[in-house]
């Protein structure tokens, strides 16, 4: 589910992702290239009464779901509601009620999710960051506009918290490798009217998995597993971890391939009868025969071919 994302944009590409609606309270925006449940996010609704000349507001909230009918004196949890499933929203009481006057889209960069993939003889949860590519490319393209649902809670210090879930749908093709959900993705600004005007109780036929050529996706560091660790190398793309655990292996076979070449084990073989022959003088040790590095080297087995080498033996010689 979209648990992590990026949200590090500036007031211009806020102010044209909304068509221009008025941002209320931008000071409260903490950009964040690794944010999870609790991080702040800028989110588009529709305008209060008497609160813009537009029709809509752009409001910091944060994010993970604490409905409004939470005790005053709970402990907040922002984990819990922080992905609703679009088939279920309009059976859930927590999220009916929100479907007719508290409709959301969340702004963001990207998002990231993990798979689990094999690095040498462990397993790795190898992330990749998403987003979509814009005129220049890279990570820096467009804004992703996700469909949301938000609430005002009133805590026990009396002040209110705003906070929003993000949306989910299938994921689309392309992207089921990677997990079976993903955002729900408002592409268009009529998929973004579609969702902010509707006022029924039932979702919104813009809620619907994204598959266009220009969502990208590429892996990044597995620092990022660490939800405390933000840094702009966050959604830099890099080898993933299996790759590099390939290579290294890699390395270590070609390096014990050439070492036990034939013609290396016949070398030494030479040398071996070579010392063999010499005279042991009075008080004198004969040298032990060494290959490189001076570890003492095993005999060639019988018919097997120096250039092969079990697993076990290469690491236990190493």
């Amino acid at each position: 589910m979209c648990g992590r994302v990026r949200s590090t944009l500036g007031a211009d590409q806020v102010a044209a992702a909304s068509g221009g609606a008025a941002w209320k309270n931008p000071d409260q925006y903490e950009p964040r290239y690794n944010a999870s449940p609790g991080a702040s996010l800028a989110v588009i609704r529709r305008a209060e009464s008497g609160e813009s000349t537009s029709d809509r507001v752009v409001e910091t909230m944060r994010f993970g779901l604490v409905p409004s009918f939470t005790d005053p004196g709970a402990k907040v949890d922002f984990y819990r509601m922080f992905n609703a499933r679009s088939e279920t929203i309009a059976e859930k009481g927590v999220f009916s009620r929100l479907l007719q006057r508290r409709r959301g889209v969340v702004l963001i960069n990207g998002f990231y999710e993990w798979a689990a993939e094999r690095a040498g003889s462990s397993q790795v949860k190898q992330p990749y960051y998403l987003h979509l590519e814009g005129k220049g490319g890279g990570s820096e393209g467009d804004v992703l506009r996700c469909a949301a649902l938000y609430d005002r809670w009133k805590g026990g210090t009396g002040g209110e918290l705003v906070t929003v879930t993000i949306i989910t749908v299938e994921a689309s093709e392309p992207l089921r490798w990677l997990h079976d959900r993903m955002p729900a993705v408002l592409r268009t600004d009529a998929d973004v009217t579609a969702w902010l005007e509707g006022s029924d109780d039932r979702p919104s036929s813009a809620l619907r998995p994204y598959g266009e050529a220009d969502m990208k996706w590429y892996p990044v560091t597995t620092r990022i597993n660490r939800g405390d660790f933000e840094d702009p190398s966050c959604c830099e793309r890099t080898r993933r971890a299996a790759e590099k655990d390939a290579g290294s292996v890699a390395k270590l076979f070609s390096a014990a391939a050439k070492r036990d070449s034939p013609a290396r084990v016949k070398d030494e073989a030479a040398g071996e009868k070579e010392t063999a022959g010499e005279k042991k003088r009075p008080g004198e040790t004969p040298p032990a025969v060494t290959g490189s590095g001076g570890v003492k080297r095993a005999k060639p087995s019988p018919g097997g071919g120096g250039a092969q080498r079990s697993l076990h033996s290469f690491f236990k010689k190493s």
